[in-house]
This record gives structure tokens, sequence and C-alpha cells, in this order.
């Protein structure tokens, strides 16, 4: 099971077959992996505060699937590794 927490209390949640979006701990997507398609990644970069000088680094990823929905989450950049092992797990479903 691969666990990612991203931005506004969302969370990845791949076991086994199926990949989860969960938001504020409720399902919001159940999606079988084998569906998986394809993984669109993009880096981004925001003000901490409106009119700060500090910026936070994150990644988005949206995961694509058959006749299904778009799953996508935004997570601290730190976290693409994980996110990079949710998007292998799919492609290792996807050839199975």
């Amino acid at each position: 099971m691969i666990v990612v927490d991203g931005q506004s209390n969302e969370r990845l949640v791949l076991d086994g077959g199926w990949l989860e979006k969960l938001r504020g701990g409720r399902p919001v997507t159940r999606t079988p992996a084998s569906s998986f398609r394809g993984a669109q990644w993009k880096d981004l970069e925001r003000r901490v505060t409106l009119f700060g000088r500090e910026k936070e680094r994150l990644v988005q990823v949206t995961l694509t699937f058959d006749g299904g929905p778009f799953v996508g989450l935004i997570a601290d950049a730190a976290k693409r590794p994980e996110l990079e092992a949710i998007v292998d797990g799919l492609e290792a479903a996807r050839s199975a």
C-alpha cells in the first residue's frame, strides 16, 4: 500500500488493484489500477503568504483512466518520489 498526502486535506492511496482518492478522510474516487492510461506532471511555485517573499514548491500530477475520471493531486515537491511510486505501481498493474 502506498499513501501520499497532498494539499487541501487530500490523499491518494494505491492498494492492490485499486487507486483511491480521499478528501477529508472520505472517499471521492475509487478506480481499478488496471485501467490506468497515463500521468501528466507539472511543477508549481506559490507564495506562502499573500505579499510575502517566501515561496513553496509543489508538484501536481493528473492521472487518467479508461473511460473514468481524471484524478489529480497537488503535494509538496518533496513528495514527488512517493507520487512516482504510485505511477509506477499503476503502470505495473496495467501491464499485468
